[in-house]
């Protein structure tokens, strides 16, 4: 992460910290509502776009967690960080945009083919040739956009590592699935793992990876400096 964006965010306490989390919240919002209104509509500005307004839905679910168990936050930061290296190969990569839309079809396909087999075993045939249609028809769609094959997903490390982030995933993506997953070192020291230097760490790099997705969406879809500075730094 740039010297310049580290410069944005400092220790502070959860006043503070709701304050900052906030700001960056009504920032993303703010930018999707103009690019909604100024900005011709492609497949690359709609991915763009939903990935903003998550970055915005994991931060308010970091805001709001921030007194809970600390996997809540873990889950926040971790998902931050990986829409952060997603926004970086879309915007690096052309053929990761095709992917990544690929992906969501995949996703749908194999969400439903686990509800399938949880029915397999009822008298519910016609629920079953519901979701067997279902499956058929997002396939369909697939070929209908030439979108690529993806079987399972591209994993965040992969990634990571073409994007330029491979020591900085080696460095925090042990901790971040340490924190998510109850792993023996959360269960049974989960005062070591929410310990207020982990703590710390989750809440700094939410708010660091936050504000290079927010800079590079904006100037990949040429948002104007006045767009994207009325909330503060990013």
């Amino acid at each position: 992460m740039s010297k310049k964006l580290k410069n944005h965010v400092v220790e502070s306490n959860q006043v503070e910290l709701k304050s900052n989390l906030d700001k960056i919240i009504k920032k993303c919002r703010f930018i999707n509502r103009w690019i909604e209104k100024n900005i011709h509509r492609t497949e690359k500005t709609v991915v763009l776009y939903n990935l903003l307004r998550s970055t915005a839905d994991y931060l308010e679910l970091a805001k709001s967690s921030l007194s809970f168990h600390i996997s809540a936050l873990a889950l926040s930061t971790r998902s931050i960080y990986e829409i952060n290296v997603r926004v970086r190969s879309i915007i690096e990569v052309q053929e990761d945009l095709k992917k990544w839309q690929s992906e969501a079809v995949t996703d749908k396909v194999q969400v439903l083919e686990g509800i399938l087999l949880l029915a397999s075993g009822s008298e519910n045939l016609n629920e079953q040739y519901i979701l067997k249609q279902e499956i058929e028809r997002l396939k369909g769609l697939a070929t209908k956009y030439e979108l690529p094959l993806v079987k399972q997903p591209i994993g965040t490390g992969s990634l990571a590592k073409t994007v330029g982030l491979e020591d900085e995933h080696n460095a925090l993506f042990k901790l971040y699935s340490k924190l998510v997953h109850p792993s023996s070192y959360l269960v049974n020291d989960y005062n070591g793992a929410s310990s207020n230097e982990n703590q710390k760490t989750l809440q700094i790099h939410a708010q660091l990876y936050a504000h290079d997705s927010i800079s590079r969406i904006c100037e990949e879809l040429g948002v104007p400096f006045e767009v994207s500075k009325p909330y503060g730094h990013g």
